[in-house]
């Protein structure tokens, strides 16, 4: 007879670190199976793909551990996977009696796949694959006799098939061009080795498609307009950073007919080594149809060239994600693409501090900024370790009040610390009353120094021609910062903000 068991964690104060498990084989009983006490960690539950195990993951932004449920006995003690080591993040699959890991565990300090024993230690770990040099490790599937690894390389994707029996890469399969995000079919087949999976962009909604591995064929599974597709144009160009980076960049444009003067948005997030969203959304496509040219900035402290493009734009080196964007825009405007007076920055969340952290330090290269739900008094929070997330994010940000340089640096680029006197950029800020991570009252307090700075310039220093800027809030009784809004509310949502993009850009 089966087991009637139900694994579940608990949220407390928006961490996740206690895993119980209710019998429901009798009268219902729970019990605690394994509790975090560092608060850095977060914990959640998987379950790998062949059902064998459930894995209990603890992890915080730099390294984790794991632990196996024998999903046949669900009630002995979870054995543990390796003990977490600093800077190493591993994540758990299983799959003919067999680990497979990915893990950043030795050198490079990149994603690599380890093929080990259920029980052994770390030195059991064989490497059977490792990621190109700069490369993004996107998604992993397990075929039958086949691991798929989904990539964006060159700020294009990828797939490499690896064996699971040799461990050699049997072949690299570029991805149509005009994708720039992948999502695996939710209900994959156990017994197979073709894989399905949507491509989509920002303003191509997901097509499925399916690779066969035994017969090395691409195809659509879907309706797929090709003349509608290739009709925007998508352009990856790179543009050079203040140390001489070169910062992938991503554009979307239909026409080619007055380029210099078109209504421009620029996208960017670079923070916690995640890729900007490149996601499909109607507004995207519609803006584009409209003749916008749209702007994707994949600046350092996201994730699109991997663990290293991160580590190069977090903790003291936050400001080389602010130069990054810096470099994007006024490389897009080169290039013949709008000009300062068309340009409209957009961020949300973390990536509120580099959109407002640039507000404050080069206002004029953009007209106006839509912001929503965004983390913008990074000293205040980090000061304050009684708040629920604070010292998760330290691995991030830093830790003001211990080190003296993270502070700092900190306070060099904060974007409310670092509010001043100026010409400012109009600016619409998106907000949800209930949003625990980034609180109604932070971004009110933000608002109301920005309305005191703006007007002080404007009475004192402002040209004749010179207007005050708009500076908005719209606050969504609903909703919170991981949860979405309702259609109707959505609509209004989005629907508030192109009203605004229009108007300031005088479209």
């Amino acid at each position: 007879m089966p087991h009637r068991v139900l694994f579940h964690t608990k949220q407390d104060n928006l961490q996740c670190r206690s895993v119980y498990v209710t019998d429901f084989s009798g009268e219902a009983t729970t019990r605690l199976v394994y509790h975090e006490e560092d608060p850095r960690f977060f914990v959640d539950l998987y379950v790998t793909r062949d059902r064998r195990f459930l894995t209990i993951n603890s992890n915080s932004k730099t390294s984790s551990e794991v632990w196996l449920v024998d999903c046949s006995s669900p009630f002995k003690s979870p054995a543990l996977v390796q003990t977490r080591l600093p800077g190493a993040i591993y994540h758990v699959e299983h799959k003919n009696g067999c680990l497979y890991i990915l893990t950043t565990y030795g050198e490079p300090a990149e994603y690599k796949l380890m093929k080990a024993p259920v029980s052994g230690d770390i030195q059991q770990w064989k490497p059977i694959y490792q990621m190109p040099a700069e490369s993004r490790l996107l998604d992993m599937e397990m075929l039958e006799d086949y691991c798929v690894m989904f990539l964006r390389q060159n700020n294009e994707l990828h797939m490499d098939v690896t064996s699971l029996s040799g461990g050699l890469v049997t072949r690299s399969v570029k991805l149509p061009t005009w994708a720039c995000a992948l999502q695996p079919d939710l209900h994959p087949e156990d017994k197979t080795n073709t894989i399905r999976f949507y491509l989509e962009s920002p303003v191509h909604h997901p097509v499925m498609f399916s690779y066969s591995v035994l017969d090395d064929r691409l195809s659509v599974e879907a309706d797929y307009n090709r003349e509608k597709s290739e009709a925007c144009h998508v352009v990856r160009t790179k543009a050079k950073s203040k140390d001489g980076t070169l910062v992938p960049v991503t554009i979307f444009y239909k026409g080619e007919r007055g380029l210099g003067e078109r209504p421009l948005l620029v996208h960017v997030y670079g923070a916690y080594g995640m890729d900007l969203n490149m996601s499909f959304k109607p507004e995207k496509r519609m803006l584009v149809d409209d003749g916008w040219v749209l702007v994707y900035c994949h600046v350092r402290g996201g994730g699109e060239l991997g663990c290293n493009w991160h580590k190069l734009g977090n903790l003291e080196n936050k400001q080389n994600g602010l130069d990054d964007l810096e470099a994007c825009i006024v490389h897009v405007h080169d290039q013949g693409f709008s000009l300062p007076s068309r340009t409209a920055l957009e961020a949300a969340s973390a990536g509120g501090v580099l959109a407002g952290a640039l507000f404050n330090a080069r206002p004029w290269l953009f007209q106006a900024m839509v912001l929503e739900a965004p983390f913008l008094d990074v000293l205040t929070t980090m000061m304050d370790p009684s708040l629920p997330l604070t010292i998760e994010e330290q691995e991030e940000w830093g830790s003001p009040q211990t080190n003296a340089q993270h502070y700092m640096t900190i306070q060099a680029y904060c974007p409310y610390q670092n509010i001043t006197p100026q010409n400012h950029p109009s600016v619409l800020i998106t907000a949800y009353e209930n949003d625990q991570r980034v609180p109604l009252i932070g971004l009110l307090r933000y608002m109301k120094k920005l309305r005191t700075a703006a007007l002080c310039h404007f009475q004192t220093s402002a040209l004749p021609d010179w207007r005050m800027p708009n500076i908005l809030m719209d606050v969504h009784p609903g909703g919170s910062h991981c949860e979405s809004l309702s259609w109707e509310d959505s609509l209004k949502k989005v629907a508030a903000q192109l009203t605004f993009l229009h108007k300031e850009l005088k479209i």
